[in-house]
């Protein structure tokens, strides 16, 4: 008897992108959230510009502002204009299936797809190369391109050559145990980074107790234990993305079946999903999906799979995803 189960979350052939579930909802809120981090980094970056100005505050505090904020709120702005608002506009049309990708190449993390006598050019992380490479399938609406059991769309450009330097995009397969290592190298890479950033803040909160004028106020007597307490997260993030660099032996993945509810979005942002499955030993818990990657909790709603790396247990947090994806994350077994 043939499996129609539904194997993995992709957006609906022929209808509207916005019948994907969660994909418009979750745009709407990202537009939400980072418009209002514009506006806030924008004041932010207001008030070290005055502080500077007006003086008395020392050199320190306004350049931290300045510093940290106004790249910030160029970031945010790029992503709500550029991302998730702009995507929610053509959210009225389709999505487009290019399956093959007979001529795609490659030049870092930028694949180039023949498209329509032009050039998609798309930036994609380690993990979305390794998926596209073995798969060989996108789905494009616009610029925007979505991987097969991932909800967030990536914003490419349409140009009239590849990229320069770039070399054919072979075919290849990739096993379970590469994905992993793949989204763990990339985990690692942002932990690193955030140890950088806040390293730099603890220097400029160091800084700015040495440096403000007013030696009274609340500032002198709290920022060096910003400074402190950045360098301790900084410490704990570095030992948490060196070990993410360890080699694992290879995953094996244990297949459940979940009832659930559809997804839903916080406040945050953040995609979650609750429902109950029954563990290998016969025990119906309670389980849970929500965290950095919405795109699981989005897969479990739309599957009434879940994949669990390892042996699940009740009342414990295991490691999830879809295999063959890149997509990962954790879920919560209640007791």
């Amino acid at each position: 008897m043939e499996d129609h189960r539904i194997r993995v979350l992709e957006p609906p052939e022929g209808i509207p992108a916005k019948n994907m579930p969660v994909l418009a909802p979750l745009l709407d809120r990202n537009t939400v959230t980072t418009g209002t981090m514009v506006v806030a980094t924008g004041l932010l970056v207001v008030l070290g510009a005055v502080l500077a100005v007006t003086g008395g505050h020392g050199i320190a505090a306004p350049s931290a502002l300045l510093v940290f904020m106004t790249p910030a709120s160029i970031v945010f702005g790029y992503s709500a204009l550029a991302g998730s608002s702009s995507m929610r506009k053509l959210t009225d049309k389709p999505f487009r299936l290019v399956n093959g990708l007979d001529g795609a190449v490659v030049a870092g993390s930028r694949v180039s797809v023949p498209l329509d006598g032009r050039w998609l050019v798309v930036r994609l992380p380690a993990p979305l190369r390794a998926q596209l490479a073995a798969q060989r399938r996108l789905w494009v609406l616009g610029p925007f391109v979505v991987l097969p059991g991932v909800v967030i769309p990536r914003r490419g450009a349409l140009r009239d050559a590849p990229v320069k330097g770039s070399a054919p995009f072979a075919a290849e397969p990739v096993s379970p145990a590469r994905m992993l290592a793949e989204q763990r190298r990339l985990l690692s890479a942002y932990y690193f980074l955030s140890v950088v950033m806040l390293l730099v803040m603890s220097a400029f909160a160091f800084w700015t107790a040495a440096d403000y004028p007013r030696r009274d106020g609340v500032v002198v007597e709290y920022t060096p234990l910003l400074g402190s307490a950045c360098a301790a997260g900084a410490l704990g993030l570095a030992v948490v993305a060196l070990v993410l660099l360890r080699k694992l032996p290879e995953p094996r993945w244990t297949e459940l079946a979940v009832v659930s509810g559809p997804a839903s979005i916080n406040l945050f942002g953040m995609v979650t999903v609750k429902g109950r499955t029954v563990l290998p030993d016969g025990r119906e818990v309670t389980v849970q999906a929500g965290g950095s990657d919405p795109s699981l909790a989005a897969n479990i709603a739309a599957t009434g799979r879940l994949w669990v790396l390892g042996v699940p247990s009740a009342g414990k947090v295991a490691k999830a995803g879809v295999p063959g994806h890149a997509v990962f994350g954790q879920v919560k077994f209640g007791r």
